[in-house]
């Protein structure tokens, strides 16, 4: 299947923009109101699925359970672009989990990002890529999976000073690597596979605006329209 053409257009964005890599990450909730924070992206793999990454203790996954389409707002100031992407999303957590229950989402997960077959399509693709993405965040971020449940009240929780600030990605320390895997358990991918994108330029004038849709067959139909 030949790559979609818009996904040179968010490489090279991407590539002149290195620090535009946040963006607006809309969900709904299960009373099907629309839900909306940033997130930072985290790659795309080789079938045109975009990554970020999630606490499996906030209410993303949740909503991805209840409803799995989400729309992103994509912002780069410096060019005057904007990417807006509708699809599907999905949390994918450890593959290597004793949790039969992990396990069979993870299953789901492929088969709802229609990548069964592909490089993408097995456990040890996202558990591999899973490792990777913790490696990669900062230390501060990493220990952020090992603090309270977000959004629980503080007087419900120990009190800040033993939280962990910042933790490696691994330890040789018995206690330490104890903490590490704690918080790796609340790390999760969130993968989003593209149905519809727009894009618009607002540096041209006219402005224009460029939208794609993803066919039956995987083909993507281009369309130009007024801006």
């Amino acid at each position: 299947m030949s790559k979609p053409q818009w996904l040179p257009l968010i490489e090279q964005q991407l590539k002149e923009n290195p620090k535009s890599v946040s963006y607006a990450f809309s969900t709904l909730s299960e009373e099907g109101k629309p839900k909306v924070r940033y997130v930072i992206h985290r790659g795309i793999t080789p079938s045109s699925l975009l990554l970020t990454t999630t606490d499996t203790r906030m209410s993303k996954p949740v909503h991805l359970k209840h409803d799995p389409t989400v729309e992103i707002a994509w912002w780069i100031e410096s060019t005057n672009v904007q990417f807006r992407i509708t699809g599907k999303a999905v949390t994918i957590p450890s593959s290597t989990s004793s949790n039969s229950t992990e396990n069979s989402d993870t299953l789901d997960a492929i088969r709802l990002l229609g990548v069964e077959g592909l490089e993408e399509g097995t456990k040890e693709y996202w558990e591999n890529k899973r490792k990777e993405l913790w490696k990669g965040v900062s230390g501060h971020l990493r220990a952020g999976f090992g603090r309270p449940t977000p959004g629980k009240q503080l007087d419900q929780v120990e009190s800040s000073d033993n939280w962990p600030e910042t933790i490696p990605a691994e330890s040789d320390k018995p206690e330490e690597q104890k903490t590490i895997e704690s918080a790796y358990s609340h790390f999760a991918i969130i993968a989003i596979a593209p149905e519809q994108v727009e894009y618009l330029e607002l540096k041209p004038i006219p402005n224009r605006r460029t939208q794609w849709k993803r066919q039956n067959n995987g083909e993507w139909e281009e369309t130009k329209v007024a801006p």
